[in-house]
């Protein structure tokens, strides 16, 4: 076994060695083989919601199976580069903490017409927009041929492009694995619906729920093959239980817990965090620097916004210079001390699916948060005691200045918040939950 490796999570380790076993919890010698369209993660900058759940399963497989090799579909131009898998698998096995071998198989690249685009989509999942390029014929060729060679007792399949592509390659190559798992932590044909009706809309953008029937009968099959299907929140589990998709079981997102949280900030600091390259954070950075942060700075003239996370340069709120207040943070290696100087985490999305890992994270850090209901949506918070929801403008604003004038209802929140976090959301609980479910026997 590798020498141990160290990760670490803003100032504080998460894992300290390679592997995290029970005593009580002894390894099989069962093969696992985990298929991604995540890619590969080559820096801490990549720690994002997806990567942080991905991990939770990851240290769960990676407790019950002596082997585990990541399958990753990605853009032909990576694979064209990486040239050497070996020193691939040991960056991947620093990086996740665990050891891993890393295996590549190139997306599919295909014209879009209009036909491509909207017709083909309709008798298909794998031929929509969102899952085309991950299972094409040959992608799902490439998948059997791996799960073939590699007879895996354990198969996990991470999220709806890679079931796309595993269902394409036919039922039968799932059955090749002594047992499977499913990810499908955004329920896709919400996600789709909700985008779809969400302003603006034009002709074009509603010929997408013409989509919805092939990609709901896509999910139900990948259910249908899995031995469970795991998603983030009650809420996402009762949803498909009543469209008659069986052995769904939620898997919240999750995080470590850090140590000692900040103590309440005096500073007027509004913060918030997310990858800008996922559309529903740009919206609500969008939202929040021209809409709600004017309506704060009226009455609170000192007021600060931060923007944080890889990508927040690129808001188009922020193409014709930076508003007075505003601050552009990017990337944040350091958690901890961001979190330390910001009063009030902010979350005014309106769009999106699974649950925001960002609450989660605000609330280990003891941080109160005002949030839109959709941007709490699936997490165990109650409004007025663990968090803030307002979902029109003026209103979130109001929270917001009340919050920056509270010493004592910054406080309260953020302890209420803390507490909640660490009985629901803490990733130690979490991993035990799912090892047991994936252990055999």
């Amino acid at each position: 076994m590798r020498r141990c490796i160290a990760q670490r999570y803003g100032s504080g380790p998460i894992f300290e060695g390679l592997p995290h076993v029970d005593a009580a919890f002894p390894l099989s010698r069962m093969k696992a083989l985990i298929l991604t369209s995540m890619q590969p993660s080559l820096s801490m900058e990549h720690r994002v919601g997806i990567t942080h759940r991905f991990q939770l399963f990851l240290d769960a497989i990676a407790q019950v199976a002596r082997a585990v090799r990541i399958v990753h579909i990605v853009p032909e131009a990576l694979v064209a580069a990486q040239g050497d898998l070996a020193a691939l698998s040991r960056q991947q096995s620093a990086f996740w903490g665990r050891e891993v071998a890393v295996s590549l198989i190139p997306r599919r690249v295909r014209g879009e017409t209009a036909f491509d685009h909207y017709a083909r989509g309709v008798a298909r999942a794998a031929e929509q927009p969102p899952f085309s390029s991950f299972a094409g014929p040959e992608q799902a060729a490439r998948v059997a041929r791996m799960v073939g060679a590699e007879a895996p007792e354990l198969l996990f399949v991470h999220r709806m492009q890679a079931m796309c592509a595993l269902l394409r390659a036919g039922p039968e190559v799932a059955r090749r694995a002594g047992r499977m798992f499913f990810d499908l932590d955004d329920v896709e044909h919400r996600v789709q619906v909700r985008s779809v009706l969400a302003p603006p809309r034009w002709p074009g953008k509603l010929a997408y729920l013409s989509h919805i029937p092939a990609l709901f009968a896509a999910e139900r099959r990948g259910a249908m093959l899995a031995e469970r299907t795991f998603v983030c929140s009650e809420r996402d589990r009762v949803h498909l239980a009543r469209l008659g998709v069986p052995r769904v079981a939620v898997v919240p997102n999750a995080l470590p817990m850090p140590a000692v949280p900040p103590g309440v900030c005096a500073a007027p600091v509004l913060m918030f965090i997310g990858a800008y390259e996922y559309p529903p954070n740009a919206e609500a950075a969008e939202r929040l620097v021209r809409r709600v942060f004017p309506l704060v700075r009226r009455q609170v003239p000192g007021a600060r916004l931060l923007l944080a996370g890889k990508g927040a340069e690129g808001v188009g709120a922020l193409a014709s210079g930076v508003p007075e207040g505003v601050e552009v943070l990017g990337f944040v290696p350091d958690l901890a001390g961001l979190y330390a100087g910001t009063r009030v985490v902010v979350c005014p999305l309106s769009n999106g699916g699974g649950t925001r890992l960002k609450l989660v994270e605000a609330a280990l850090y003891a941080r109160p948060i005002v949030s839109t209901r959709m941007g709490a949506e699936g997490l165990d918070f109650a409004d007025g005691v663990e968090v803030v929801l307002r979902d029109d403008d003026a209103g979130f604003a109001e929270a917001c200045v009340a919050l920056l004038r509270d010493d004592a209802a910054c406080a309260r929140l953020g302890a209420a918040a803390r507490v909640r976090a660490e009985g629901a959301y803490e990733a130690g609980r979490i991993v035990a939950r799912v090892r047991g479910m994936m252990a055999p026997g």
